[in-house]
């Protein structure tokens, strides 16, 4: 079974790799695909360049078994929904995905492009973030769709079979105190962003930012 791992990737960071690590071997599936947006319909926008995005997140997974990148949204441009690169995916794999996103994205889900039918072409799994607490009933009655959903602990031993009955898996793993905004922030602020992000993708974005700016 496959998963894919949606965002911006703005610029990706160390959290991202743990999530989709932990991920990976929590439930086993075959690989985790990032799939890196174009560009966001719900957010502000992108502080990076596609194709930086794109090149950060190559050299930081090269050496990753397990780990791939489906560059779907950054060659087909314009804004990235969800509901579309699933579809997407169903002409070429024939199969239904895991879909990972973070606690903060599902928060506005009910605002997402046809968020019942990304129900029905992919199960979620939404990790937990910080400071953010999820309240799926309330999402579910926005959305008029009654979502089936469970939550699962990294400690606990799970295959991917918990995720058969239900729309969504609140996943509780790591807590990683690190974001792309920060990255970004400190970047303007001309502090060190060293160990946020891999090194040879630390040294890449500081070099493209000597030169932007």
């Amino acid at each position: 079974m496959k998963a894919l791992f949606g965002g911006s990737f703005n610029p990706v960071h160390i959290g991202h790799l743990i999530v989709a690590r932990d991920i990976l071997e929590t439930f086993g599936f075959e690989e985790i695909i990032f799939v890196p947006a174009y560009l966001q319909p719900l957010k502000d926008k992108l502080f990076l360049p596609p194709e930086l995005r794109l090149e950060l997140l190559r050299i930081s997974i090269e050496e990753e078994k397990g780990f791939s990148i489906w560059d779907y949204e950054i060659r087909k441009k314009g804004i990235s929904y969800t509901v579309d690169t699933l579809r997407e995916f169903w002409k070429i794999y024939k199969e239904k995905p895991i879909f990972i996103i973070g606690e903060d994205s599902f928060e506005s889900f009910h605002l997402w492009k046809e968020p019942t039918e990304i129900l029905k072409l992919a199960k979620i799994i939404v990790v937990k973030r910080p400071r953010y607490k999820i309240d799926v009933d309330k999402i579910a009655k926005k959305i008029g769709y009654s979502i089936k959903f469970s939550e699962v602990d990294k400690e606990k031993s799970v295959d991917s079979n918990v995720l058969n009955d239900i729309d969504i898996l609140i996943y509780n793993g790591r807590l990683v105190e690190i974001s792309s905004t920060e990255i970004r922030n400190r970047l303007k602020s001309n502090k060190s962003i060293r160990y946020l992000l891999p090194d040879k993708a630390e040294k890449s974005l500081r070099r493209w930012w000597k030169n932007a700016f």
